[in-house]
């Protein structure tokens, strides 16, 4: 089926001048003294194995170099080119990010959630639930103890955070959720909010240094080879969930699209089907 078309109920919008979908690299031209800035488009048949040339010098500027530029993107409402983490992750598009900025977008949730409805509001509290009770999440995250024990620092970056001042940082799972993990005040991580897009679903070998790892074990009293390894379903929330995956299918039936993520999930990461644990599965999960 499909996907509908969007529909703009805000108002709030570019000129269509710039083309919000693409990845750019960004670099200062790489021969010495030249300051020129240059930006290629990422997605063409030519990246990454294409030469640029500084107009401004004519140094030929090689892929290798390209490679190491930073990425930047276009937002589509205020239509500036942005570092992409000015952008949240979105899997719908080719960029992995939103259209709209941070800021822009800020503007646009303004007027669209009030007009969320209860229903929409109920099934955004029901995904969180599934998540926590496989995870076997309990209690509140106590925020101003997480900030104590990093410092009010960032972990990542070590920039100085204020618990004031919302919207500027992250209380992050640390082991991600995805994999089932749960997350309390005492293994909790303070990231700054463009770290934790950063590190968004990313397991902690593939975010953090070797050194960052060990401090990071000691800070949260997760083990150093848990932190450092691959990334693992959570054992107790897979022993959770393969106890009764009859019980666990009737009770999220009206979320198939969840039960089939977290299907692949345990199958590609623990190399289990819970498909085969269950007496019966209808025919709508199994596509």
């Amino acid at each position: 089926m499909p996907r509908r078309r969007t529909v703009n109920v805000t108002g709030i919008r570019g000129t269509g001048v710039v083309n919000p979908a693409p990845v750019w690299r960004v670099f200062e031209c790489g021969r010495r003294g030249c300051s020129y800035l240059i930006k290629f488009q990422e997605d063409t048949p030519d990246f990454p194995n294409i030469e640029v040339e500084c107009p401004t010098c004519g140094f030929g500027n090689t892929a290798d170099f390209i490679r190491r530029g930073s990425q930047w993107k276009y937002c589509r409402v205020c239509e500036q080119l942005q570092p992409i983490g000015n952008f949240d992750r979105h899997r719908r598009f080719s960029s992995g990010r939103q259209l709209e900025c941070k800021s822009c977008k800020k503007l646009i949730n303004a007027v669209l959630n009030p007009r969320r409805t209860a229903d929409q509001h109920r099934e955004a509290a029901q995904h969180r639930r599934l998540y926590n009770l496989l995870a076997g999440q309990e209690g509140r995250l106590e925020s101003e103890r997480v900030f104590e024990r990093f410092r009010s620092q960032c972990f990542s970056c070590d920039k100085a955070l204020d618990y004031s001042a919302k919207g500027t940082y992250a209380i992050d799972h640390t082991l991600p959720a995805k994999y089932l993990w749960p997350v309390s005040t005492e293994t909790a991580t303070l990231l700054c909010d463009e770290c934790n897009n950063a590190k968004h679903e990313k397991w902690p070998s593939e975010f953090y240094s070797e050194a960052q790892l060990r401090k990071l074990s000691f800070l949260t009293g997760i083990p150093y080879p848990v932190l450092a390894g691959r990334p693992m379903v959570c054992p107790d929330a897979l022993r959770r969930l393969l106890s009764d995956v009859d019980g666990f299918l009737v009770q999220w039936i009206r979320y198939p699209t969840d039960i089939k993520r977290i299907r692949t999930l345990i199958r590609e990461h623990a190399g289990i089907d819970i498909y085969n644990r269950a007496h019966n599965v209808p025919d709508f999960l199994l596509d």
